[in-house]
C-alpha cells in the first residue's frame, strides 16, 4: 500500500483498509453542519444511542486496524533503513527496469543512468544523493548507523548530516568514509576517483593507505595504488600538478623532482600534504619532507625525527592533530567498524 493513502487517499489502497472504509461510510457525515438525515422508522433517543454504539465500537476497531497497518507498512525492523530513489530527468534504470517515482532501491540493486539521464537517492533517514548523468552504483547495505554503496563509475554529490561513519562509498580504488559532510565524487570508466569536500570532512582508504580530506581540499584514488595525496583546491597550481605526477611515481628518481616543487610551494594550509607525504616518499626523501613540515608547522613534544623517519604512526597522528586539524582517533575507530 502507498503510505500517502492513510493522509490524502492517493495511491492504491490496502484491502483491509477499504474493508474498514465501507464498514464506517454509513455514518459518513453528509453536510457541513456535522448532521445527517435520521431513518425515519426509528426512535430519536434510540436512534441516536444506537449511532454512537455503532460509531464507537467502529471506530475502535478502524483505530486498532488502521494503526497496525499503518505500523506494518511505516517502520521498518530496526536493521533495517532503506534507500528510497526518484528520477530527475530522462531515463534512469533500477535492476534495468525504468525507474518510477519513490522507488525503493534495495540492496544488490544497480542503479543506471545514462548520458541525459539522473536521479536521486535518499540515503535512509540520513542523506541523499544527487546522481549525475552516466552513472553506476548498488547499495549493498541499509541498517540504522550503517549504509553503503558500491560505485563503479559516474559522479554523486552526497549531503549527509548523520553522525561521522554511518555512510562509506566503495570505488574500484578506494573506500570514502563520510566524517559528517558533503562531497562530490566522481569515478571514471579506468575506475580512477577524484572527491572534492564542500563540508566536513572524507576519509579515503585502501589496504592501508590512507588520506584525510577536509572541506576546501580534493583527493584523487588510483586503481592498484589506492588514495593519492590531498590537497586545498586552492594551493599554487605547480603545486597541484606536481602532487598529481608524485601519486604515480613509482622509484626515487620519479620521485625526486616533483617532491621538490611541493616543498617550494607548499604554504602554511600546505601542510595537509605533506604530512601526507610522511609516508609517502621514498625513505631516502623523508627527511626533507619533515624539515619542510616542521618549517610550517613544527612538530609538538613527543614527536621525534628519528621516530617519523622509523614510521612511527603514533607520532604522525599527534603531529597531524597538532595541525588544528580533526584527531585521526575518530578516523582509526570508524575504519576498524567499517573493516569488521
Amino acid at each position: 500500500m502507498n503510505d500517502e493513502y492513510l493522509w490524502d487517499g492517493s495511491g492504491e489502497v490496502d484491502p483491509d483498509v477499504a474493508r474498514l472504509e465501507g464498514l464506517l461510510r454509513p455514518f459518513r457525515l453528509d453536510d457541513v453542519s456535522g448532521r445527517r438525515p435520521l431513518p425515519i422508522d426509528v426512535e430519536p433517543s434510540s436512534r441516536a444511542a444506537s449511532i454512537v454504539r455503532v460509531a464507537l465500537a467502529a471506530a475502535a476497531v478502524a483505530v486498532l486496524a488502521i494503526g497496525g497497518a499503518f505500523l506494518t507498512h511505516r517502520t521498518p525492523p530496526v536493521n533495517e533503513d532503506p534507500w528510497r530513489v526518484a528520477r530527475v530527468e530522462g531515463r534512469p534504470t533500477l535492476a534495468a527496469a525504468p525507474l518510477t517515482s519513490r522507488m525503493q532501491l534495495a540492496p544488490g540493486r544497480w542503479l543506471d543512468t545514462d548520458g541525459t539521464s539522473s536521479a536521486v537517492v535518499f540515503v535512509g533517514r540520513i542523506g541523499r544523493l544527487e546522481v549525475a548523468p552516466g552513472s553506476r552504483l548498488r547499495l549493498t547495505t541499509a541498517r540504522q548507523g550503517q549504509h553503503r554503496a558500491d560505485m563503479v563509475r559516474g559522479t554523486i554529490e552526497a549531503q549527509i548530516w548523520a553522525p561521522p561513519g554511518q555512510f562509506v562509498v566503495d570505488t574500484p580504488a578506494s573506500t570514502a568514509v563520510d566524517l559528517g559532510c558533503a562531497y562530490t565524487l566522481t569515478v571514471d570508466e579506468a575506475g580512477m576517483g577524484r572527491i572534492t569536500v564542500q563540508g566536513g570532512w572524507v576519509g579515503f582508504e585502501h589496504e592501508g593507505r590512507e588520506s584525510f580530506i577536509p572541506a576546501g581540499a580534493s583527493g584523487r584514488t588510483y586503481p592498484g595504488r589506492g588514495p593519492g595525496t590531498p590537497a586545498y583546491d586552492d594551493a599554487p597550481a605547480a603545486l597541484l600538478e606536481a602532487i598529481a605526477r608524485l601519486d604515480q611515481a613509482d622509484d626515487l628518481e620519479a620521485q625526486r623532482q616533483p617532491l621538490a616543487t611541493v616543498l617550494r610551494e607548499a604554504r602554511r594550509e600546505d601542510a595537509l600534504t605533506l604530512w601526507h607525504l610522511l609516508d609517502r616518499t621514498d625513505p631516502s626523501l623523508r627527511g626533507d619532507v619533515i624539515t619542510r613540515l616542521h618549517a610550517l608547522a613544527p612538530m609538538p613534544s613527543g614527536v621525534t625525527r628519528e621516530g617519523l623517519l622509523a614510521g612511527d604512526r603514533g607520532m604522525r597522528d599527534a603531529w597531524w592533530e597538532a595541525l588544528g586539524l580533526r584527531s585521526a582517533s575518530w578516523w582509526r575507530m570508524w575504519r576498524q567498524e567499517w573493516n569488521r
